[in-house]
């Protein structure tokens, strides 16, 4: 599958479950779309305060299940996944960093890791505190430390 239609995909359901949770405490974390050895999985990763529940995801599973079922704009069988986003989730997009902002976190950067809390970010920068300010292109990877 073309990169192009994955993001289509992953667009459609994103616009699909903000409607759906638009009126409820859940935040939408993540849209993942995937091809994993011929089979596709369409990955939500969803969260409220106080953390989700496995019944929060199997209700809101149902709910997306009938609306995708309803649009039908993806081709052949895939597997519809809710889940919580982790302790320890990767901070790609900036909609996971704007979800992560007052937790903990690990930057990776070239000349090393910074432990602390992300207050806030924006096109260039990281800010972490205690007052870390990390350069966006030196990032290598940041993930939650939660555990």
């Amino acid at each position: 599958m073309k990169e192009e239609d994955v993001k289509k995909i992953e667009e459609k359901v994103t616009n699909i479950v903000e409607k759906l949770i638009k009126n409820t405490n859940y935040i939408l974390v993540d849209v993942s779309f995937k091809g994993i050895g011929g089979r596709k999985k369409l990955e939500i990763a969803l969260d409220k305060p106080g953390g989700i529940t496995l019944d929060d995801c199997e209700k809101i599973s149902n709910e997306i299940s009938l609306m995708l079922d309803a649009e039908d704009f993806i081709t052949g069988p895939y597997i519809l996944e809710v889940t919580s986003p982790g302790l320890d989730r990767v901070l790609k997009t900036d909609r996971e960093l704007s979800w992560g902002k007052g937790k903990k976190v690990i930057v990776y950067t070239e000349s090393g890791e910074y432990k602390g809390i992300l207050k806030d970010f924006d096109e260039d920068t990281l800010f972490i505190e205690p007052e870390i300010k990390i350069s966006r292109k030196e990032v290598k990877k940041i993930k939650l430390n939660e555990v």
